[in-house]
């Protein structure tokens, strides 16, 4: 009873203060006055409603938050938990960004695990407003609480979890999908599906290639076992419960499970091995489960067929293409970023002179952010393949005898993989030093030139 007390002291000093007594500020609140006097006279005195609190907060012109800490004694009122208190202050809470109470009121509701429904409810109330950083803390509950171990709730709890963790660390995301991974296989059809995608992007960007590949064969799986299922019942979607966030169709995640299944052996230098998968993704008409949102992926697929078999070409060593692949960036914006690594680091494979393509497509990062047509790659992919391509061009410009523009793209490598903290960058930063002296007499990597 003693938050139960403090809210209460508070309300009545901010009104004597304010100069308020029970019939002024009824009627500036809208509130009954006899409940007015019950919630601050009675003995014991009336539960203050989460609604109430919002409209005392209002009426003083207190700002949003007032008396949170006060109001959680409310929620468990005389030992209680209400869930009409306790719903729309978790909410609130997880609005203002009140963690700690968030929390608090966790720990205290599920002491009682019947309501480990409930707050896998809320979390899946927040993650599908597009809140899953708030969404955490009960997906995090559910996990510590739930018995049963091969439930659908508590994988996707962590399946949710993973979501709200992934972010612009690179390691910190290898620990949520390292942790994710024991619970993929319990996960509902579609929610696999995502997961597994998930998880392969994040190999990718990490550079974790044989990672990927296995879990590209188990999304092609997964996602032929959906397809047969589909064509075998006559359905035209995938099942969505628990949704998805966003909405895909089956093909996407069939076209993605052998596209990325190719971007994972040229990963590995298993070229010729990876030819093939871009006839399959990059042919897709013919799949027999196909909306609008689908038919417009099975055009995007065929984009990036086109463009990884002149990658293939370029790291097989035909430049014969490059006309072509200028022609391929000239015609897909989004997709020249990514090409133009590729380019570079088949030039330092066979020692090429691309000059002038350099020239004529190089901007630095600031600019591509600013110029880039629309933002189908997100800003850590970008920032993550600018550090590759600054890689390949500090090799580029080494071999080329200019090792002042070598170290200005070490620098800038360097810079990028701290802010991503990915191990991947810094291990071929390290594996520069295996190349000849890297910058020039009396030059640091930093790029001050010592006193004479």
């Amino acid at each position: 009873m003693e938050k139960s007390f403090k809210l209460r002291l508070a309300i009545e000093k901010e009104m004597a203060k304010q100069g308020y007594n029970f019939s002024t500020l009824s009627e500036k609140s809208g509130l009954n006055r006899g409940v007015f006097s019950a919630i601050l006279n009675n003995t014991p005195p009336k539960p203050v409603s989460f609604h109430q609190l919002e409209t005392l907060t209002t009426a003083l012109g207190m700002p949003p938050g007032w008396l949170f800490d006060e109001y959680v004694g409310e929620c468990f009122y005389e030992g209680k938990p209400n869930r009409r208190r306790i719903e729309p202050f978790l909410l609130a809470c997880s609005e203002l960004g009140r963690t700690d109470l968030v929390r608090s009121v966790l720990k205290r509701l599920l002491e009682d695990l019947k309501y480990v429904p409930f707050v896998f409810e809320k979390g899946e109330e927040l993650f599908m407003a597009g809140k899953s950083v708030q969404s955490a803390p009960f997906y995090e509950s559910v996990i510590e609480h739930e018995k049963h171990q091969r439930s659908a709730r508590l994988s996707v709890s962590h399946y949710r979890l993973l979501r709200a963790r992934l972010g612009d660390d690179g390691e910190e995301n290898l620990k949520a999908a390292v942790q994710f991974e024991p619970f993929r296989s319990l996960l509902p059809g579609r929610l696999k599906l995502d997961a597994l995608i998930r998880l392969s992007n994040l190999y990718y960007e990490l550079g974790k290639y044989p990672e990927m590949e296995a879990a590209a064969d188990e999304l092609f799986e997964a996602a032929s076992k959906q397809y047969e299922e589909m064509r075998r019942t006559g359905m035209q979607s995938l099942p969505d419960d628990p949704p998805t966030l966003p909405n895909k169709s089956l093909v996407f995640y069939y076209g993605s499970a052998l596209l990325h299944k190719q971007l994972a052996l040229i990963g590995q230098g298993r070229y010729e091995e990876a030819r093939p998968y871009g006839e399959r993704y990059g042919n897709l008409e013919n799949f027999e489960i196909m909306d609008d949102d689908g038919r417009t992926e099975v055009a995007r697929f065929k984009v990036f067929a086109a463009g990884n078999a002149l990658d293939l070409e370029l790291l097989l060593g035909n430049f014969s293409i490059l006309p072509q692949y200028a022609e391929y960036m000239d015609l897909y914006p989004n997709e020249s970023l990514l090409g133009l690594v590729n380019l570079v680091e088949a030039a330092n494979r066979y020692e090429a002179d691309i000059d002038g393509l350099l020239e004529e497509r190089y901007v630095p990062l600031d600019t591509y952010l600013a110029q880039r047509p629309d933002n189908y790659y997100p800003e850590p992919i970008v920032r993550s393949t600018f550090a590759s391509l600054h890689y390949h061009l500090a090799i580029y410009h080494r071999r080329r005898g200019r090792p002042a523009e070598s170290a200005a793209h070490v620098r800038e490598c360097w810079q990028l993989s701290q802010e991503l903290n990915n191990q991947q960058h810094f291990r071929q930063l390290a594996s520069l030093l295996s190349l000849p002296p890297m910058f020039m007499p009396g030059t640091e990597p930093g790029g001050r030139q010592e006193a004479e």
